[in-house]
């Protein structure tokens, strides 16, 4: 492999954890962690202990023969820990872009979200399934703890759990009255106020309303344009109402019901190298745009004519900005607990719905117009009139008729999602001190998925009355549609037999049935780059050609469920796409605890991902298959004494079939396929720990060695090296074409980091009557990583760290908080994500980069009556 080996590896980190003496240990988790004592001989505080739920039922996370991480409210406040991104800075192998929303775990995930492709990181909001990232970066205001399962949970957890769990766990409604406000002002024109009430309103009936609204008008990153700036600017708003019922002695029910809406600047990318100024860049069905900057009747918006991105990765040059919004989002959960003599029958239910468009500027420039030149004459062939064959010959006929043309570049991208799902899953366990647990379950899952991508031009006047096609008003040049629903199916049990008081066998089996059904949609218009009516050679007179029916494939390969037939109405050809997939997964293990401070386990777990389409495009070939994922993990959680905590895992993944979108070129035009990966591994080490040498200080730390391969993978091209020229290529097979296969054969799978590393040091101040002070500092540094299966220098991000400040003052009866915090201190910029194009002129690659945010700061006040 690429990396260093393990051994390496393994003492590298037995001498962190010599000298840090750290790990990540958790604060306390409300009512349910048991509260830190104090050592009255020495003075220490003895470590807290956490209760988790992460297999299914509530234990002590150290006593969890599972790798796992929870960040309670009280810790995240500690570590101004705010959304997923936070969260993976301090948890091990955890990787978040929100560039791209994607989630990993030890570099499983989701590589697209194409409709019908499925996240490989499984999301629950109080244990019912969320398709999205959203509720885990919910404020610790709402949210009682976050606990991140690492590796495949494919019997208890199921669904797209592949690479592990994220479960976030709400706070409920109290047992007494209670009122808390929280109030925050920060940098970049932030406020943001929250505000819960709780408390019961019968003997046997509690509730909670709770509500949000938060506002940052200016954003992070300049648009030299004269635009808005942008990324991080947003207006929200999010509100909850709880009810907890007792309807018997052994029968309660909890109902929580919600909505959110949001309006955001949220650019995440910038453009990074300079402009492609050749007239047709790589992939364009229209004109480029910087080929403007040199040509004559020039309009822009602003004056800058070259990217700052290039000196300025924080700067960026549009005439259009980037904008989303989500709206209609509601959601339903439900769980019912019914408790009988030595079983509990759970039942957990939800239901949401929502709708989100975002649109950006999709050629990275400020160019509003120009005129395109027409082509030299050909002396050879008798031309003497600019505009080439197709001019020479209006000219001749009928006089000056062919002018150049006025081009109108303002490529935008309009992306859509309708999507609502139901999630039921029905369980019964055992409960008591037997020393046999089991647990058997079924689920069920549904989605309805509309999906729309439109990458559009509506300034051009000829995209909107194509040739060959109906009139296209929209003025789009690719229209790509896709509706899908998605069934899942499932079966499941676990037990846990104690064989001796130390000694814990596990055993698990899941079957899954996933049925995925519907339609996609398709439409390209190409203007003025089909040779013989290019705008050079045509002019004002080049008109926009509909390519869709050449464009799409009538292929009948797996996946595909009818012929395609073209609308005459809207001119979207259409094709219906049916499949099924089925698997076992499931778990084995071995758990040791010889004494209460030591647990050991060996853990087999198989992983399954369901197979899916590249929806939306009309391809060759739609369908991949399923994901498959063989890991085993031995782990120890040991504590040493009353004050320091270390937990170690190692873990070997062998993949079977991995999903990875590659862009290919099938008639001519640039698309994005499936493919599945014949064979991969991966392997790596984990710590965390916690240390408490006095009863003032803690420490915690976290460190991750990760390194991957791809053992079988041939053939492919990359589309930002089409020739594999580029450093590192591995040419196999002849060309075809213009496109020179490569073999993937050492590639590192995407977005594993290698090295990641988390630091906090916390000292508590006692103020007696005053209060109390805690002053906490966070470091973390991520390795440079790769983001693209093809390793190539435009597919990674540089190493970078973050500092981070926090103060923290509660008074004596914890009725009123404040904090401050300083984010980023020293305003690093990070990167979470790369990506490359090919560019003609100047030749080479260009990077897009996805950035972390800027320094930020604030103050918080939080009052509780």
């Amino acid at each position: 492999m690429r990396q260093r080996s393990s051994l390496l590896a393994a003492a590298s980190l037995t001498v962190l954890a010599a000298f840090s003496g750290a790990a990540m240990a958790q604060e306390q988790a409300s009512d349910e962690a048991v509260p830190a004592a104090q050592d009255e001989e020495d003075g220490v505080r003895k470590l807290t202990q956490v209760t988790v739920t992460a297999v299914k039922r509530e234990q002590n996370l150290q006593d969890v023969p599972v790798s796992v991480t929870a960040f309670t409210a009280d810790l995240r406040q500690e570590l101004a820990l705010d959304n997923l991104g936070d969260f993976a800075r301090f948890t091990p192998s955890l990787a978040y872009s929100a560039g791209d929303d994607r989630v990993f775990i030890r570099g499983v995930g989701r590589q697209t979200n194409t409709n019908g492709s499925d996240p490989g990181v499984a999301t629950y909001s109080d244990g019912v399934y969320d398709a999205s990232t959203r509720a885990v970066s919910k404020s610790d205001f709402f949210v009682e703890r976050v606990e991140v399962l690492r590796g495949p949970q494919g019997t208890l957890y199921g669904r797209n759990s592949i690479g592990g769990a994220i479960n976030v766990i709400s706070k409920r409604p109290t047992d007494t009255f209670t009122t808390e406000a929280r109030l925050e002002a920060a940098n970049y024109d932030t406020v943001t106020a929250e505000a819960a009430v709780s408390g019961p309103i019968t003997d046997r009936l509690r509730a909670k309303l709770g509500l949000s609204y938060a506002n940052q008008d200016e954003g992070y990153f300049e648009n030299v344009a004269g635009g808005p700036n942008e990324a991080g600017a947003q207006q929200s708003s999010y509100l909850e109402l709880q009810l907890e019922a007792d309807l018997a002695d052994n029968f309660s029910v909890w109902l929580r019901a919600d909505t959110a809406q949001s309006d955001l600047l949220n650019r995440t990318t910038n453009l990074a190298g300079p402009y492609d100024v050749s007239p047709v860049p790589t992939g364009y069905l229209t004109p480029g745009a910087a080929f403007g900057y040199s040509q004559a009747n020039l309009f822009l918006a602003g004056d800058v004519t070259t990217n700052p991105g290039q000196r300025d990765i924080r700067k960026f040059n549009v005439d259009t900005s980037t904008r989303s919004s989500l709206d209609d989002d509601y959601g339903i959960s439900a769980i019912a607990t019914w408790n009988l003599d030595n079983i509990d029958i759970k039942y957990l239910g939800g239901y949401r719905t929502y709708f989100y468009n975002s649109f950006r500027d999709d050629d990275s420039t400020n160019v509003l117009s120009y005129s395109f030149p027409l082509d030299a004459p050909n002396p050879a062939a008798g031309e003497v009139f600019l505009g080439g064959p197709n001019c020479q010959f209006l000219r001749v006929a009928l006089g000056p008729v062919c002018t150049p043309a006025t081009v109108f570049p303002q490529r935008t991208f309009d992306y859509t999602e309708d999507k609502e799902f139901w999630s039921h899953e029905l369980t019964a366990q055992s409960s008591g001190d037997s020393a046999f647990w089991w647990i058997v379950g079924a689920y069920m899952y549904d989605e309805n998925f509309l999906q729309e991508s439109h990458f559009g031009n509506a300034a051009q006047p000829q995209l909107l009355a194509p040739v060959g096609g109906p009139a296209n008003p929209s003025g789009d040049f690719v229209t790509a549609i896709s509706d899908i629903n998605t069934k899942s199916y499932a079966l499941f049990a676990q037990t846990d037999y104690s064989i001796t008081d130390t000694i814990t066998l596990t055993g698990g089996l899941r079957y899954s049935m996933d049925e995925k059904e519907g339609s996609e949609f398709l439409r390209v218009i190409a203007y003025g780059v089909i040779p013989g009516f290019t705008v050079g050679g045509s002019g004002n007179l080049a008109p926009a050609l509909d390519l869709t029916s050449s464009t799409v494939s009538n292929s009948n390969a797996p996946g595909v469920a009818s012929l395609v037939t073209i609308d005459p109405v809207t001119g979207l050809a259409q094709r219906d796409l049916s499949g099924e997939w089925d698997a076992v997964s499931g778990t084995a293990g071995i758990q040791w605890q010889p004494d209460a401070s030591s647990n050991y386990f060996l853990r087999y777990s198989r992983g399954y991902k369901s197979g899916g389409f590249n929806a939306g495009g009309i391809s060759q070939f739609p369908q991949t298959d399923e994901e498959l994922l063989d890991a085993v993990e031995i782990g120890a959680k040991k504590s040493f004494g009353t004050n320091f905590q270390l937990n170690a895992t190692a873990y070997s993944y062998s993949y079977d079939g991995l999903q990875v979108p590659l862009d290919v070129i099938e008639n001519g035009i640039q698309l994005t396929r499936f493919f599945n990966l014949e064979d991969s591994r991966a392997q790596g080490l984990e710590l965390e720990a916690t240390w408490t040498p006095t009863d003032a200080l803690r420490v915690l730390a976290t460190y991750a060695y990760n390194d991957s391969e791809v053992r079988e993978a041939c053939c492919f091209v990359d589309v930002a090296d089409p020739l594999a020229q580029q450093p590192g290529a591995q040419p196999s097979g002849p060309a075809v074409g213009a496109n020179q296969p490569q073999d993937l054969k050492g590639e590192m799978l995407p977005r594993t980091i290698p090295n990641k590393f988390g630091l906090n040091v916390s000292y508590d101040i006692p103020l007696g009557a005053r209060g109390d002070v805690t002053v906490s500092g966070n470091y973390s540094w991520r390795d440079e990583t790769y983001h693209g299966v093809f390793n190539r220098s435009y597919t990674q991000t540089p190493s970078y760290d973050q500092v981070d400040l926090i103060g923290l003052w509660r008074n004596p009866d914890d009725t009123l908080q404040i904090m401050t915090y300083v984010k980023n201190v020293f305003d690093e910029q990070g990167f979470d994500g790369a990506t490359g194009t090919l560019r003609i002129q100047p030749f080479g690659v260009s990077q897009t980069l996805y950035l972390t945010p800027p320094r930020t700061y604030g103050v918080q006040l939080q009052l509780k009556f």
